[in-house]
């Protein structure tokens, strides 16, 4: 917003600005021409296989037209795709595998559907395929009568669900060729089944003095050459350090805004048109009558006894000033008889097919030639017990439908009259036979108005002008620094590292302008320390002012391949102090042979952990000690082990029970654990190929 006024205020300049950027555009566009074309490069390259950025963009406005999945997550789908396509193509031509259309067809309609089509053609409410929905559209495209827009979406389809019987195909093969030997079938029966519970006491690392241990450089760097496996990177990686400057609406506007809500509230009490009102002001209504527990405590008691027209307010929620207002009030039924016919419909189209059924059985109904339940038995596309009941829904309680439907049958309809609604699910030919009254409590119409407390627009230019002074002031880290170091209100946050292609920062979240960030972190012209001259915006998502201005500077590169020490210090710095801390608790406990001595001398206690096996990746009140649970296995029964170190501190156990491995059926598990690998084939099938497959990823020149 802040950016818009100034542009607004300067309109001669964002002419020269558009007229300069005409120019640089057929500029560039001649240049390019003379150089091949000027061809942009492809968004990924897979073996030679190019996705360019007009696929790329088709494929995401087939695939995501009206959808309201994040971008970033889609485009990191279809990036994947794309990538997974092109070697899995190139891997089932060299192997000999395809996809018959007799087999395209049975992942599509028949009786082994693709996961794809399951995922998008289940019904939300039973989790089961919508047969009639995919009948419906088999027979269009028989029929050549597929709508343009289902057609392309459905094509498209057909190549994902190619890809992934291919995908399939290929992971079987490999599959078919696992084995799991005699002594592996015997080891991890034993590792599973070999159970023990013991006794244990923990000294945590905390025990010793911060003053007690020192951490030098060569003790990192031997650390370091150890655990070099762990703290190697696949790819380079960036950090940025940033300031966030926080937008928060200010006494005055917070005065301003009660005031607003203040004079509202004056027209509310005489309008003779509140939705109207409401709707102009920005406020919510809502026809249906609602019982004590569905309103806010905030302002239950005082809607339950204002009479009827009353408006109550302002009063604070959330973070909005809101006032109330009681349209009517009446008892409302416990439960409702009902019955229905549901013409189920998704699309724009369907619902007007689902809507044209419906008024031709709602008109059947009324001039008495069809009965209901005849037309639910031919007509109803909901569940089949309800289709076999005649359309009849019994008795179900306030809230047991979704909302258009609920609001129908208990507030609306006459009794024994036909009516049509709209839901999610489709369109509802809906009659209700009776009405249960129980606890005769009664329900409020409200209409509310709703003002969010939040900064104005001049409080937002103000911050944002003290910004770009901040940027204009200080132009590398060690002036953020200095700067921080001045100020008791600012601070300076370290992103995790991110990668190029990354979308999400630390505290600041996902979406582009946290994408923006990085992308400035990784252009090339970028160093180490400088500040952004951007003012990086962040807006609230909902109400759309801008809540915050970030200031940025790359804090580091971390290059491709096995990490230097300053880059993971601040990681394994803890962890090598707690090894040294790990050491001194050993030699300082010796060899005791038993645990009260030891509870007593640092003043902790004896537990208990049942249940230990080999592979226990988590042990109930200890967390992760694989070196514990690996122990205990082994250790002799009834005696005090030897000092373990483990994550959090030195342990001593005493194992107290153990149960024996059972005999194991070799042929029965040697089958399970076979397929228990087979079911880590496919992930680990594609990663192994992409790691052998050449991927040159451009996404960082488009997005």
């Amino acid at each position: 917003m802040a950016l818009i006024g100034k542009i607004r205020n300067q309109s001669w300049l964002l002419m020269v600005l558009i007229g300069l950027a005409l120019l640089a555009f057929l500029m560039m566009d001649s240049l390019g021409q003379g150089l091949g074309g000027g061809q942009m490069p492809p968004v990924v390259e897979v073996d030679g296989e190019e996705v360019d950025w007009v696929e790329f963009q088709n494929a995401e406005r087939i695939l995501y037209t009206g959808s309201a999945a994040d971008v970033f997550s889609r485009r990191n789908y279809l990036y994947n795709y794309f990538v997974d396509r092109a070697i899995i193509n190139e891997e089932a031509e060299a192997n000999g595998l395809r996809v018959p259309t007799e087999e395209l067809m049975d992942l599509q309609f028949g009786n082994n559907l693709s996961s794809l089509i399951q995922q998008r053609f289940s019904d939300p409410q039973t989790g089961a395929v919508d047969r009639t929905q995919l009948n419906s559209i088999r027979q269009s495209i028989d029929q050549g009568q597929l709508t343009p827009s289902l057609r392309e979406l459905w094509a498209y389809q057909e190549k994902e669900i190619i890809t992934e019987r291919l995908t399939n195909k290929l992971t079987n093969i490999v599959s078919k060729g696992l084995y799991t030997p005699t002594w592996m079938v015997e080891k991890t029966n034993a590792d599973q089944s070999v159970r023990t519970d013991f006794l244990y006491v923990r000294i945590p690392y905390e025990e010793v003095p911060e003053n007690d241990v020192t951490v030098t450089d060569s003790d990192l760097k031997a650390y370091l050459q150890q655990h070099q496996s762990e703290y190697t990177n696949p790819e380079q990686l960036r950090t940025l350090n940033f300031i966030e400057f926080p937008v928060q609406p200010t006494a005055k506007d917070t005065a301003d805004l009660l005031e607003n809500i203040n004079n509202l509230i004056e027209e509310f009490k005489v309008t003779d048109n509140d939705t109207q009102f409401v709707e102009n002001n920005y406020g919510s209504i809502d026809f249906a009558y609602v019982k004590r527990p569905a309103v806010s405590p905030a302002i239950a008691d005082s809607v339950f006894q204002l009479p009827v027209g009353s408006v109550h307010g302002p009063y604070i929620e959330g973070n909005a000033y809101k006032a109330v207002k009681v349209l009517d009030r009446m008892v409302v039924a416990d439960s409702v008889h009902a019955r229905h016919i549901l013409r189920r419909a998704q699309t724009l189209e369907q619902y007007q097919a689902a809507q044209k059924t419906a008024d031709s059985l709602v008109a059947l109904l009324n001039s008495g030639e069809q009965t209901f339940d005849s037309l639910a038995l031919n007509f109803n596309q909901g569940s089949t017990s309800v289709t076999l009941n005649g359309g009849d829904l019994g008795n179900i309680g306030l809230g047991g439908f979704v909302k258009p439907f609920n609001d129908l049958v208990f507030f609306d309809a006459e009794l024994n009259k036909v009516y049509s609604v709209i839901t999610e699910f489709g369109v509802h030919v809906v009659e209700v036979l009776d009405r249960t009254y129980e606890t005769n409590e009664e329900g409020v119409q409200l209409a509310y108005l709703n003002t969010p407390i939040v900064p104005s627009e001049t409080t937002q230019d103000s911050i944002y002008d003290y910004v770009l002074d901040f940027v204009e002031k200080n132009r590398t880290l060690d002036d953020l620094k200095s700067a921080v170091a001045g100020s008791p209100t600012l601070s300076i946050q370290v992103s995790s590292p991110v990668k190029e292609n990354d979308f999400t920062l630390t505290t600041l979240g996902s979406g582009q302008t946290s994408r923006d960030m990085i992308r400035w972190a990784y252009d090339p012209a970028t160093e180490v320390n400088a500040v952004s001259p951007e003012v990086y915006i962040f807006q609230e998502p909902t109400l759309y002012y801008n809540k915050a201005y970030v200031v940025a500077s790359l804090g580091s590169i971390i290059p491709k391949g096995p990490s230097d020490l300053e880059s993971v210090r601040s990681t394994i710095e803890g962890l090598v102090k707690n090894e040294k801390k790990a050491d001194l608790l050993l030699k300082e406990l010796g060899n005791p042979t038993d645990l009260a001595s030891v509870a007593t001398s640092y003043g902790i206690s004896i537990d208990t952990a049942k249940g230990v096996n080999f592979l226990t990746d988590f042990i109930s009140n200890l967390g992760e000690e694989p070196s514990v649970a690996a122990y205990a296995k082994t250790a002799p029964l009834d005696q005090v082990s030897k000092p373990i170190k483990g994550v959090r501190g030195v342990y001593l156990i005493k194992p107290i029970n153990r149960t024996e491995p059972n005999a194991p059926n070799i042929a029965t598990l040697r089958s399970s654990y076979t397929n228990q690998m087979a079911t880590q084939t496919k992930a680990g099938l594609i990663q192994s190929l992409r790691k052998n497959a050449d991927i040159r990823d451009r996404r960082y020149t488009y997005y």
